[in-house]
């Protein structure tokens, strides 16, 4: 089945041309006959909805297309929750979307077009936030630099403060206030750590086979246990760039340069560890591949501006 969505239109609307809903007491129900999984969704007041795609496997191969035009003043925070891969495709270039811990945060801007493909009978589900200017002018001061128009498609991560965050948010739906409290406090999150993107040079607008090449090279920088990544010119090879282009295009996508990517990786991926009693500040230090804890803790407070033992 091919579905077409245009961000700058209503989400629900536009999946019931397709899906056929039904109305439940708990949302929507899509023809059982793509797939049985619910939906529910709340429009909360100033343009900002919230969208959950329960977990259950598509019946049929779904092919999505969703566009975003250069002056849109919508955009969509796009969170796959789904254990498998996802295919994403930008022009003809596939891309294989998928976390290695954390699971992806895909920001739909302006000038967009990309395409979903989903396999049958492979457990889906995916969270979606659409919001306009005017949500982001009511809630926030600085909401003009919160976007850089100028990308098309940011990544994140969904680290566990946010993944937390997320399901508070999922399960209050049967709540409207208390949903929306919990969908700002988790948009706030999220804009917060889009801030410590860093600005580089614009390499412009990517090319769908420098998209593509740059996802699969980022795969070697999620593990937070993989302390032996290639050199960033042994990246650009793979990625199929020279070194300067690689660095740049890297942080227009990622908002961090490939190695200072991966240390963030590694350090969120400890104070998780830590925080949540899993491992104690020595066992990580090894898990990761420090030579002795000292160099660990070192690592961790230049990062964190505190000590290890601060998160027990």
């Amino acid at each position: 089945m091919e579905i077409h969505i245009d961000i700058t239109k209503n989400i629900i609307e536009q999946f019931d041309r397709y899906f056929n809903f039904t109305k439940t007491e708990i949302g929507l129900k899509p023809d059982p006959a793509i797939i049985e999984g619910d939906v529910k969704f709340i429009d909360f007041p100033g343009e900002l909805e919230f969208h959950h795609f329960d977990k259950a496997p598509f019946k049929i191969p779904i092919s999505m297309t969703s566009v975003n035009p250069v002056d849109t003043q919508w955009y969509i925070i796009h969170i796959n929750l789904s254990k498998t891969k996802q295919e994403k495709k930008a022009g003809d270039q596939i891309i294989h979307f998928q976390k290695h811990l954390p699971i992806g945060i895909l920001l739909y801007g302006p000038n967009l077009k990309i395409e979903t493909q989903i396999p049958p009978h492979i457990e889906s589900e995916l969270a979606t936030i659409r919001f306009s200017d005017t949500f982001l002018k009511a809630y926030f001061k600085d909401w003009e630099s919160l976007i850089d128009r100028e990308k098309s498609l940011v990544y994140e991560d969904l680290d566990p403060v946010l993944e937390y965050k997320l399901s508070l948010a999922i399960s209050a739906m049967y709540d409207k206030i208390k949903c929306h409290r919990l969908v700002l406090d988790f948009v706030q999150q999220f804009f917060n750590k889009l801030k410590s993107h860093k600005k580089g040079i614009n390499p412009g607008k990517l090319h769908p086979e420098d998209l593509k090449n740059l996802f699969k090279t980022s795969t070697l920088l999620r593990d937070p246990t993989n302390s032996q990544i290639p050199t960033v010119e042994e990246m650009a090879k793979m990625a199929h760039m020279g070194t300067s282009k690689f660095k740049n295009s890297f942080k227009q996508v990622f908002g961090l340069p490939p190695i200072e990517y991966h240390n963030r990786v590694r350090m969120e991926f400890a104070a998780s560890e830590i925080q949540n009693n899993a491992k104690t500040p020595t066992e990580v230090s090894y898990l990761l591949g420090y030579s002795h804890p000292s160099n660990f803790t070192k690592a961790f407070k230049k990062y964190f501006g505190h000590l290890p033992s601060s998160f027990n």
